[in-house]
Order: structure tokens, then sequence, then C-alpha cells
């Protein structure tokens, strides 16, 4: 039932060959309970088209009934017992609320890129009805699947920023690594550098004008003025300004540091005073908070910045430029100089440098130890960077070793234990029974 398009919805396109693999007939088994989780029931047609999606997402064939099919079906059923166990638990977190506006959302991205595998709205609609649905049945069917996505989703989340860590032995990270080895390609060729990137810094007058016209603003707002009007006339923040200052919806961490703080301890509809951040002056206000995210909008004022200020980091960056000609440690320079929002070790693949910003193409041809720069480039927002470079390692492309990949293996199986303590203790507490 519905087999070919469960597939799809995932994304995932189907060949005429797959369709002929050996499946299990619906009309060869009786439908019974395979397992009792909580208040809930799971069927075995429930795991039987799980199991078959799986097969024609991997593209593989099901083997004939016997042991290794009755293994496969008891690994599902594992499956789906830990999916039950937590979207029971996540239906009992309040603070677990899914948007249904963003379930719409997914639901018809999902829908346009079946619409597309298929070659257009009319084949969609030949193979619904072959699988006896037609477009609205299809479109609850992942409205059902995107809303059990995004609970589980959440749910891990909350879950796992709470979760206590997990030792993990050197033998642990190896046995980790060792499994995954086969699987992954080859390490392609990487340069790694380490940089001073100076930002220029507006002057005093600027940053004491800049501070007045803000706390003038904030005395309009809290004199009854319409922040969304004063957002549009005020703000020189280029991607809000002309919504208002919307800011959407984001969580703690999405924007700096002292905006996060003075954010998330406001109220819903309260407007902080005057927000100090590396980008000028901001008016906060919450409009709605949800678990834990907010939806707020802001206003921003930017100290000036002139072409004397710009000039000014030019020649701060020729005199750190020649220090490490000269052998200063790069640690000690950007501790003194550089932006801290900029990394000073960039390991990056070859294939990759021209994603760096404009002027990091010359290190293609570099070679380790190599001093450069002053390299001059703007943000995405527009503002001037100048960098000093010094190249520390070239390195050949080649299999990736377990000291590449330590960090990587480290936070994957911490939060593959965490999850597993996790469903231990969901299962500790709720009633199981698995009948063969």
């Amino acid at each position: 039932m519905y087999r070919k398009l469960i597939a799809f919805s995932i994304g995932l396109m189907i060949s005429p060959e797959l369709m002929t693999a050996q499946v299990l007939s619906e009309d060869d088994v009786v439908d019974r309970v395979m397992a009792i989780v909580g208040d809930s029931i799971i069927l075995q047609t429930e795991v039987q088209e799980e199991l078959q999606r799986m097969a024609m997402s991997g593209g593989i064939t099901l083997p004939d009934p016997g042991p290794e099919l009755d293994q496969m079906m008891s690994q599902v059923l594992d499956q789906i017992v830990n999916r039950t166990l937590v979207l029971q638990e996540a239906a009992r977190d309040t603070l677990i609320r899914i948007e249904e506006s963003e379930i719409e959302d997914r639901v018809t991205s999902r829908i346009n890129e079946v619409t597309q595998q298929f070659g257009g709205q009319s084949g969609l609609q030949q193979a619904l009805e072959a699988d006896g649905l037609n477009l609205a049945e299809y479109r609850d069917l992942l409205r059902t699947q995107v809303r059990q996505e995004q609970t589980q989703q959440l749910f891990l989340q909350r879950s796992l920023q709470g979760a206590p860590t997990i030792e993990l032995s050197e033998d642990d990270l190896l046995e980790s690594f060792q499994e995954a080895r086969g699987q992954l390609q080859q390490r392609p060729k990487i340069i790694t550098f380490t940089q001073v990137v100076l930002k220029p810094t507006p002057s005093e007058m600027a940053e004491q004008s800049a501070r007045s016209e803000a706390d003038s603003v904030l005395g309009e707002i809290r004199s009854g003025g319409d922040f969304e009007e004063l957002a549009q006339v005020h703000s020189d923040d280029i991607g809000s300004a002309e919504l208002g200052g919307d800011l959407g919806w984001f969580r703690r961490g999405a924007m700096v540091a002292e905006f996060d703080d003075a954010a998330f301890s406001m109220m819903d509809g309260q407007v902080s005073d005057i927000v100090e951040t590396e980008f000028g002056y901001h008016i906060i206000k919450i409009e709605r908070s949800r678990g834990g995210e907010k939806r707020g909008r802001h206003i921003l004022v930017m100290p000036e910045m002139t072409e004397a200020d710009i000039q000014t980091a030019r020649d701060t960056a020729s005199m750190v430029l020649e220090q490490v000609k000269n052998g200063e440690p790069m640690e000690l320079l950007f501790a003194r100089y550089s932006d801290e929002q900029a990394p000073d070790t960039v390991p990056v693949p070859f294939d990759q440098i021209d994603e760096l910003p404009p002027g990091y193409g010359v290190i293609a041809t570099a070679v380790a130890n190599e001093v450069l720069g002053p390299i001059e480039y703007q943000t995405a927002r527009g503002d001037v960077r100048l960098a000093v470079v010094k190249v520390e390692e070239v390195r050949e492309a080649g299999a990736y070793t377990f000291e590449d990949l330590r960090g990587q293996v480290a936070a994957q199986l911490q939060e593959q234990r965490q999850y597993a303590r996790i469903l231990e203790e969901l299962r500790a507490k709720t009633h199981i029974e698995i009948r063969n």
C-alpha cells in the first residue's frame, strides 16, 4: 500500500527494475499485533511496509522467507518501537510545539520534488492512482510523516542538550573509526593556514554619534513610537530594516552573545535598553516565545566607518605582515590584532578555495611557511577586512587517518550513546510487549 509514494516522499527515485523486486504480499499475510508499546500497538503490516520502504530506498532485494528475513523484520520492529517511544514521550512535553505553517512548507516542498521526479503533475497523479491514493490523501500521509520527523528531532535536541557526558575510551573511538573506515571517501588535497584578520574600527566620535542616535530612537519608542516604522527609518541592518526590523524565529546561539543574552532574558512584548555588540547599538523587541526560540525585531544603529578608519587598518595589517615575516608567532599576533569572529586556523580542501572570500585564491599556489597578504576583502554585509595569512601545511590527497577524524568520531559516538541511554530510560519506564 502506497509503497512507491513513501519512497518518493523522501526524494528517492525508484527504477522500474526495482519495482519488480520480491516483496511481501499483503494478501498472503494475516495482519497481527507485533508489539505493544505503552498505549500503542505495532502491526505486522506496519513492519512490512517499513521494511519494504527501506529495501526500495536502499536498492536491495528482500530475502526469501526464513531466518534472514525474520532477523530483518526484528530489527525494523525494534526501530519502530524506538520511534514510538520517542513520539509518546514527546507528546507529554508541553514545550515541544510544531508550527503547522512549517509542516505545510515542508510538505509542499516534498510534493514539488516528487512531481519533478515523476516528470510533472500528470505523472504524479498516475502513480497516486496506481497506489489507490489521490493528492489530498497523499498530502495527509506526508503531513503525518513530517510532523513525526519534526517532533522526534525537537525531542532529541532538547534531550541531548541536557544529557550528561559519557566517557569515551581511546578503544571506543578507534573501534568506531574502524567500523566507518570502509565507507569513507578519499581525503582531498588540503591546505591549512593561520591568519590574523583585521577589522577596521570607527572613531570614538562616530561611536558617540551612533550611541546618541540609538538613545534618541529608544526615547521615541518609549514615548509610544511605532517600532516597525522607526526600524524602517533608522535601522542600518539592510537585511531587516525594510521588514520593520523583523528577525523571524531564532534560537540561542544564532546571534552574537550580547544580543542573545538580552533577547533570551526578555518577556513577550518587552523592548530592551540599548544593547552594544560588535555591529553597533541594538534596540530589541521580543514579540513571541516558544520552547527555546524567540521571535523578535531590532533596530541597529552602526557607527559610521570612514576611509581614514579603513586606511588605519591597512597600515596595521602591513605592520603585522612584516612582524610575521620576522618570525613573530601567529598566535600572539592573533590575540593582539585579530577579529575574534574570524578563525585563527583554517584547513581548506583545494577544490573549495574559491569559496573563501575574494583574494584568498593566492593560497592555491602557496607552499608551507609562505606568508601572504594583506588580503583585502568585503564580508557579506559589505564590511572591509584585511587578512595576513601564513601557510602551515599543504597535505596531498589520501586516505583519512584516525587523527584526521578524531573530533568528528568522538562527537558522533557521544551523541549515539547519549541517544541509546535516553532510549534505555524510556524503555525502562514503558510497558513493552514483543509478540513473536
